[in-house]
């Protein structure tokens, strides 16, 4: 390759420095070396190209020509030739234009080849081609301006007219040459002069360029006025110009379009926004426009929020799916009609209907589309409720129906239809509902039923209707009339319910609730009922009437040992029997548990209630066949037979009671007749019940003290708190006298627990007066109330926690008898009285029936030997032999054995001799105050 050097300093500071690129090429056309203008005419680094082939980089379609004028160039002195302009390859792909100039060097240097010049020419052709597109549009724009239909002005920055178009004559009527020279302003309607001047003068404040427009009013040369658009635009500072050009066309056409379709506008916004209906206008994609604020209320959405798809957002989600196939398509010439629900922003959701119309322009096509848009919620709902209301009466088990003045059907439900038995479908001609009442209904309908309605409309009440079977069938209706828009009647409709099943249930009802479930005997409800008109009837025939008042002896024994079921069917049997000897016109009732009450009717003496009574008794008497047992069973029997013909049913049957008890308390298994002194037994009754209610609140209860001596040791060890009642009238009554009575009333469970709560806290009081006393313990009794009462355990608790006494210190007495009434019961009761820690004691063992087996399950501790057995002690062997045997099987179950009642020294010294541990009775004290007992013990005596 050619080194730099070999071209001369200063040839090689011309070449490096020069624009164009100046390359030595050899014969062939290598490239020997190229000067660095290479890089910005060719794109190429002087370095790749050395050693290259110049033809490489020559256009294929230059490369011939390229040859020839190098050949014409080389010639030469004699050859004189033009430079060629060929296309190179530059760098990055594209063709460069370049103007090659050659030469060769002189023999007689050292530098063997040919010089190559190659001059960028693409600036001169771009100047040409701007030169060419200058001309041309300078052309076509006075072509432009004197063939356009607008109006070309040049003004000056005064608004005088410079230079007009020729277009001037066509548009306004005056020639260039009569407004040429004037101001402008001259020309314009003085309403428009402040808009245009504005435009006018925006143009002219702001720079090259800057333009402003304008409507308004030109006047013509025949003195007519003509609307014209125009456009200022700033060429001030432009040469070819120095002033501003206003470009004015003619839309006078145009505005009075504008104006009749602002006026439409207006009209149709006007009458929009005072529509009833909501109105919306859309374009031809269904994007909405405009809204009315009828639309704007009913959607709740704004206009704002309407705008394009917008509005799309109230529809209902359920509706979005079916609706959005309808809303797919854009508006056709085909009106776009639908209802669905729309779900508003405050959450509410209501139905509407809307009709969309299509718009279409001056050619017929489509361009958009104006709408109605109602709230159909009330009659959506009201259809709904009608479908609902139908659909209910369709699938309605009861008769429905619709009639006219004349009871011609008009409706007849699905169950009204297979009630009457007519055809499931089809019409009901023919078919009069007053044919389907009985005769009864028929007269109600006249004499109750017509007046009701006519006077309120509406009638409810119970029927009769007869089925298509011929059956009469009882209905609960309610029928309803219709009048029309005058007022006047014009049918009448029925819903009737079928309630023979009522009917027949209130019949059960009615049954059940004055009948026994056991025995189907009258309850004590229809005996009462019974007795109180046979009483009004024996007044009015002056006849007798008599009540038994019946009640099992020891039924219990029978539940208890047998079981309850035998019980029951015991009872049935009973009641059965009774039916054999009373007579047909009496009444045997079920009065409660094991009692019966016999109503006898029209009798004339006494004797005739004994000869009823004695039959009953007979037969209750015999043997009773129950499964594989034979029971026997007693009854005693009260009767009542007034001679007060204006006795009360209340007062017979407490009369009757009365008796039972006293034929009880005489042995069971007889009768006994109430007479005066029962009356006066249960007057004296019931006014001892009346004084025992307030008798605690006045403090008219007292306790007494009895000790309880040690046989062994002669001391006391502790006493037995008993009750006495201090009546203002009576004086001090001792229990016997209205322990029945607190028992039968329920006043013995707040009396009982006042009772332990006075002993515990006298125990106290006596322990810390004495304290040298040793262990002593207090007595108590408790009755079979107490004992099932569910309190019983946290009250004998709760006294105990608030006296601090020791558990242990107290005892409480059961008779025998209570703890047999309910074994279960009282084992239970026991039970958690034991875990409590108090003491239990068995009263009056002997006098019951207890077994051994049962005494076993008691926790008791103490048993007490009755008084009746110790009166006898040292004069009767056989209460010796049962007192040595309740003393022996009180030792060998591990209880203490206590005899009560004694009252001579040979019958304490037996019961010594016995073994018995303790003793209580008047031999050693009298039941006294807490005060004398204190007394008593401060002396400590012996016996």
């Amino acid at each position: 390759m050619l080194e730099a050097d070999q071209l001369g300093p200063l040839a090689t500071a011309v070449f490096r420095n020069s624009r164009d690129v100046t390359a030595l090429i050899d014969e062939q056309g290598t490239i020997l070396w190229i000067s660095p203008a290479a890089v910005r005419v060719l794109g190429w680094d002087p370095e790749a190209l050395e050693g290259t082939s110049s033809y490489a980089l020559v256009h294929p379609d230059d490369v011939q020509l390229g040859l020839e004028q190098l050949s014409a160039q080389l010639g030469g002195p004699e050859r004189d030739a033009d430079p060629s302009t060929i296309r190179f390859r530059h760098g990055d792909g594209s063709w460069v234009p370049v103007e090659v100039a050659a030469a060769r060097m002189d023999p007689d240097s050292d530098i063997d080849g040919i010089i190559v010049s190659l001059r960028d020419v693409t600036w001169r052709r771009e100047a040409k081609e701007a030169r060419d597109a200058l001309r041309e549009n300078e052309r076509r724009m006075r072509a432009l301006v004197e063939h356009s239909d607008s109006l070309i002005e040049i003004f000056d920055v005064d608004g005088r007219i410079q230079w007009i178009s020729a277009a001037c004559e066509a548009v306004l009527g005056w020639t260039p040459d009569e407004v040429t020279g004037h101001r402008a302003v001259r020309y314009v309607h003085p309403d428009d002069v402040g808009g245009i001047a504005f435009a006018f003068l925006d143009a002219v404040a702001g720079p090259l360029g800057a333009s402003g427009s304008a409507r308004c009013r030109v006047r013509c040369a025949d003195a007519s006025w003509k609307w014209l658009e125009c456009v200022f635009t700033n060429c001030v500072e432009d040469p070819a110009v120095e002033g501003i050009i206003g470009n004015f066309r003619d839309i006078s056409q145009q505005r009075s379009a504008e104006l009749a379709l602002a006026d439409n506008e207006r009209l149709f916004r006007s009458l929009a926004q005072s529509s009833p209906t909501g109105i919306y206008q859309q374009d031809a994609e269904l994007g909405c426009v405009y809204v009315n604020e009828t639309w704007q209320e009913i959607t709740g959405l704004t206009a704002a929020q309407a705008m394009g798809d917008g509005w799309r957002q109230m529809v209902h989600p359920d509706d979005r799916e079916w609706l959005g196939v309808e809303l797919a398509r854009p508006i056709t010439e085909t009106p776009l009609v639908a209802e669905f629900r729309i779900l508003r922003p405050d959450g509410e959701v209501r139905w509407v209907a809307f009709r969309t119309q299509p718009m279409t322009d001056d050619e017929g096509k489509v361009i958009g589309g104006v709408g109605a848009m109602g709230d159909i919620t009330e009659r959506m709902e009201a259809q709904r409720d009608t479908q609902r209301l139908t659909d209910i009466f369709e699938a309605t088990h009861d008769v429905v129906g619709i009639a006219d003045r004349t009871g011609t059907l008009l409706y007849a439900n699905a169950s009204a239809r297979r009630f009457f038995g007519l055809p499931a479908h089809g019409g009901l001609e023919g078919e009069n509902l007053l044919d389907k009442f009985t005769e009864e209904t028929a007269a109600r309908l006249t004499d109750e039923i017509q007046p009701e309605l006519e006077a309120n409309g509406m009638w409810y009440g119970e029927l009769s209707i007869v089925r298509a079977d011929g059956e009469r069938v009882p209905m609960l209706a309610q029928l309803l009339t219709h009048n029309d828009a005058d007022g006047r009647f014009e049918f009448f409709s029925g819903v009737m319910h079928d309630i023979s099943e009522r009917k027949a249930f209130e019949s059960q009802l009615a049954h059940q609730a004055t009948h026994d479930p056991l025995t189907s005997l009258p309850n004590r409800v229809l005996l009462l009922d019974r007795l109180g008109q046979a009483l009004e009837r024996a007044r009015r025939q002056h006849k007798r009437v008599a009540v038994l008042f019946l009640d099992l002896d020891h039924f219990k024994v029978v539940n208890d040992s047998l079981g309850h079921g035998v019980g029951d069917r015991l009872l049935i049997a009973i009641a059965d029997r009774l039916k054999t000897v009373v007579r047909p016109g009496d009444t045997i009732a079920r009065f409660g548990g094991d009692e019966f009450v016999v109503l006898c009717e029209d009798l004339e003496t006494r004797a005739d209630a004994v000869a009823v009574a004695e039959r009953v008794n007979g037969v209750i008497s015999g043997p009773f066949a129950i499964d594989d047992a034979e029971v026997f069973i007693g009854v005693s029997i009260g009767i009542a037979f007034p001679d007060d013909v204006d006795a009360e049913p209340g007062t017979l049957i407490r009369d009757a009671d009365a008796a039972m008890y006293r034929a009880k308390e005489r042995g069971r298994a007889r009768f006994e007749v109430f007479d005066n002194q029962m009356r006066a037994s249960a007057v004296d009754r019931l006014d001892i019940e009346n004084a025992l209610r307030r008798a605690q609140e006045r403090r008219e209860l007292r306790v007494l003290y009895q000790p309880i001596i040690s046989l062994a040791s002669g001391a006391i060890v502790g006493v037995e708190a008993l009750i006495r009642w201090e009546h203002p009238e009576r004086g001090l009554l001792n229990p016997g006298e209205f322990i029945r009575v607190a028992e039968e009333t329920g006043l013995i469970v707040p009396m009982g627990a006042w009772v332990l709560d006075q002993s515990c806290r006298q125990i106290m009081r006596w322990q810390a007066s004495i304290p040298d006393l040793g262990p002593f313990k207090i007595s108590v009794n408790l009755s079979g109330r107490q004992l099932g009462h569910p309190n019983l355990v946290a009250d004998v608790k709760q006294i105990i926690s608030e006296t601090h006494i020791n558990p242990s210190q107290v005892e409480l007495e059961i008779t025998e008898s209570v703890l047999m009434d309910d074994v279960e019961m009282s084992e239970d009761a026991l039970g958690q009285l034991k875990k409590l820690g108090v003491k239990l004691a068995v009263d009056d063992f002997g006098t019951g029936y207890s077994s051994l087996s049962y005494l076993r399950r008691f926790p008791v501790d103490v048993l007490k030997v009755d008084r009746s057995f110790v009166d006898g002690l040292g004069e009767d062997p056989s209460d010796s032999a049962i007192v040595t045997a309740i003393v022996t099987l009180a030792h060998t179950l591990g209880l203490s054995a206590v005899g009560e009642g004694i009252e001579t020294q040979t019958q304490l010294d037996e019961l010594r001799r016995l073994g018995c541990d303790m003793g209580q009775g008047f031999l050693m004290a009298r039941p006294g105050t807490g005060h004398d007992i204190e007394e008593l013990l401060v002396r400590r005596p012996r016996w």
